[in-house]
């Protein structure tokens, strides 16, 4: 799917994380110079030549932008943002492989460039074009840690060697976020290896601990920043007293332990928490119960744990709670369960599968954070995790669904509302939960550094780039 400046569509994502770097490469792909080297504008090679229709908070005449000429049509463009080190990470396709290119976010300046990094084999499906399989490698944020690290990943198949058959992998090479210099080897690589041969329906899940792969058959895979791979898909988890398998949806490593859901067998949310460690039943927010009592034909007077996670960002999870009214969506600290803000009102389901996106997928859109960490939104709903207030945007009667894609460090959140074309760029304010309709031309960021604004876009041409835009004082 092209994406013009009209701003109306939702963009494809790939969890928002990924496009492509500043080197050189045999495919195309424009960019820049090595690490330390500077181009027009001191933007480090990359300069900025495209035109878009940005939300007024952006000066359109500064910033940079990279080209990815290499990136299959319909494929999703691979980046990602460190808000602590300030970085923005891409990547490009060379013959030897990809290579990550890790840029000052505001000034585009190149501080590192990897060593090409060899994804594992495309399967016959991703292979061909026309199936919609993801394809290209991806990039996720390893946050919540005293480093964070940019995890390169790609789904496909490998094999020990030629006396073994292929299996279904997810290969990822973990690289400092704030790391300099040339040709930079990974702090560590491991493939998630599927049990049986085939992920059934595969996610990959982010969290402090580093990469959790899933499938619907109950595979279990955790990979960390060193490349140590546990395959824990025979375990079972800890949660309110209850023994359980992990939710393969919803499952986040973090420094203290898995943090999943709970089973909703019997019609309620089924809880969630740490595997042996806090429990939703102990921290559930102010006026909602944390079990919730049902009377069912057979089972008599049952009781089920509240509260389902329904995605996560950085440090936190976002999970929703059953009341007597419309329900109500928490964000909760993953390591302590600690309530940080609350919204009178449900939040969209996130999907990690590892799939090309809907064009209009709002379940495909992750939840993000504002750099300063103070706001987060998901769906139409925005936190702000320093008063412990959450407003509602797409909430009441006859309200379209507002999809929120980025917000900045002073509580404006940017999206689309509506569900089927033509679609409303809007704005959000955290303080009042009020959107504002933008012109219909409007391009929105796609995601936010300190200061500037990242937005991918084919910007009225053939080719995807990330555009990063400085914002105006």
């Amino acid at each position: 799917m092209k994406i013009g400046t009209t701003g109306t569509s939702i963009l494809l994502t790939g969890a928002l994380l990924c496009t492509l770097s500043a080197c050189s490469s045999d495919s195309g792909t424009s960019g820049g110079d090595a690490a330390g080297g500077s181009g027009a504008g001191g933007t480090g090679g990359a300069p900025l030549s495209s035109t878009i229709a940005a939300p007024a908070a952006f000066d359109t005449a500064k910033g940079w932008e990279v080209e990815a000429e290499w990136l299959p049509q319909g494929q999703p463009l691979p980046y990602a943002v460190s808000q602590k080190a300030g970085t923005v990470a891409t990547l490009d396709k060379t013959g030897p492989g990809y290579v990550l290119t890790v840029r000052e976010a505001v000034s585009g300046k190149v501080l590192s460039t990897s060593k090409p990094w060899q994804g594992p084999k495309l399967t016959e499906e991703q292979a061909d074009e026309q199936s919609g399989a993801l394809a290209v490698p991806q990039i996720a944020l390893i946050s919540g840690r005293d480093r964070e690290y940019f995890a390169v990943w790609a789904r496909g198949e490998a094999r020990k060697d030629e006396l073994h058959e292929y299996k279904e992998v997810v290969g990822v090479a973990f690289y400092s976020a704030d790391a300099s210099g040339k040709d930079l080897a990974p702090a560590g690589t491991g493939n998630a290896e599927a049990p049986d041969g085939e992920f059934d329906r595969p996610s990959v899940l982010p969290g402090p601990g580093g990469l959790v792969v899933t499938s619907y058959g109950g595979d279990s895979i955790l990979v960390t920043v060193d490349g140590k791979v546990s395959d824990t898909s025979d375990a079972k988890v800890s949660l309110n007293g209850e023994s359980t398998d992990p939710d393969y949806l919803m499952s986040f490593q973090s420094a203290k332990g898995l943090v999943t859901n709970g089973d909703d067998r019997f019609g309620g949310d089924g809880g969630f928490g740490a595997d042996g460690g806090w429990q939703s039943t102990r921290v559930a927010p102010p006026g909602v119960e944390a079990v919730l009592k049902q009377e069912s034909v057979g089972s008599g007077m049952t009781e089920t744990p509240n509260g389902r996670i329904v995605g996560a960002a950085g440090t936190y999870v976002i999970a929703n709670w059953l009341t007597a009214g419309d329900g109500l969506s928490a964000v909760h600290d993953l390591s302590t369960g600690a309530v940080r803000a609350t919204a009178p009102c449900r939040t969209t389901d996130t999907e990690y599968a590892i799939r090309v996106q809907g064009p209009r997928s709002s379940a495909g859109v992750k939840p993000t954070l504002s750099p300063n960490d103070r706001f987060l939104v998901k769906g139409g709903n925005v936190f702000d995790l320093r008063t412990g207030k959450g407003t509602c945007a797409d909430d009441g009667q006859d309200a379209k669904k507002i999809t929120l894609k980025a917000v900045g460090d002073d509580g404006t959140a940017y999206g689309l509302a509506g569900e089927e074309p033509p679609l409303t760029p809007v704005s959000v304010s955290a303080a009042t939960g009020a959107a504002t309709p933008l012109p219909e031309t409007t391009v929105l960021p796609d995601a936010m550094a300190a200061g500037a604004g990242l937005f991918a876009t084919y910007a009225g041409t053939d080719t995807m780039r990330l555009i990063v835009l400085g914002l105006k004082h």
